[in-house]
């Protein structure tokens, strides 16, 4: 069962995400579950599920991939969507994998999204869920082994 609350004006839920990198770390690999909008690859993890083993489970059902991951930003994200307001807990993991192995326009392994390579310098270009690791990404500020928390507020 994921790890995840409704009501008629919130939604609360708990997500790992991979920031994968391809061999040169000049592009990034996005998730476009729906149309324009993008994220990064991942999904809501499973009580009783610890978020290694979450985004792990993640890859290997949309990509086919297993991958070595570090543990790069805890996020909590609170958003104003339509009608709703949204608040997220996140955990992403860096990792990085060879472009060649996932095509662009891939179609996820469960059928639920397509993948993308995009080159971090025109990452302002796509509308992206998780704001501020885009910007983390985009300013070169990624590229330290600390572990950081995030707080991010849109209302």
């Amino acid at each position: 069962m994921n790890i995840t609350i409704k009501d008629d004006n919130m939604r609360f839920g708990v997500r790992v995400g991979a920031i994968i990198y391809n061999e040169e770390k000049n592009k990034i690999l996005l998730e476009n579950p729906k149309e324009n909008k993008y994220m990064f690859p991942g999904g809501r993890i499973e009580t009783l599920e610890d978020s290694k083993t979450a985004i792990q489970r993640e890859l290997q059902e949309e990509l086919g991939q297993t991958v070595d991951l570090t543990l790069k930003y805890t996020v909590e994200l609170f958003l104003n969507i339509p009608n709703k307001k949204y608040h997220e807990i996140g955990f992403y993991y860096l990792t990085k994998i060879q472009e060649t192995s996932i095509p662009n326009n891939f179609h996820s392994l469960d059928g639920d999204s397509t993948f993308k390579w995009v080159e971090i310098s025109k990452l302002n270009n796509y509308e992206i869920l998780g704001k501020p690791i885009k910007d983390k990404i985009f300013n070169s500020e990624i590229n330290n082994s600390n572990l950081e928390h995030i707080i991010y507020k849109e209302y």
